[in-house]
């Protein structure tokens, strides 16, 4: 393993772990991750676009949006 293998490893582990910290059933959880979706990126994009994105239906979109939006609230 390299120094950009590791880096990257570390980047995706905070990823993974601020996206876990969301509010939503971990089956969501797991898509956002799947689709490298990091609460940074969601807190910026309207339910629409992350509905299109995911291919889920824009409630369902609107329900992550809330939770990062209620997250990133809390910090």
């Amino acid at each position: 393993m390299n120094l950009n293998d590791s880096t990257n490893d570390e980047n995706s582990n905070q990823v993974n772990n601020r996206t876990n910290k969301l509010d939503i059933p971990n089956g969501l959880k797991e898509i956002l991750i799947e689709h490298q979706f990091d609460v940074e990126r969601i807190y910026d994009i309207s339910a629409e676009d992350l509905s299109i994105a995911l291919n889920i239906d824009d409630s369902v979109a609107r329900i992550i949006i809330d939770a990062v939006k209620e997250l990133h609230d809390e910090n």
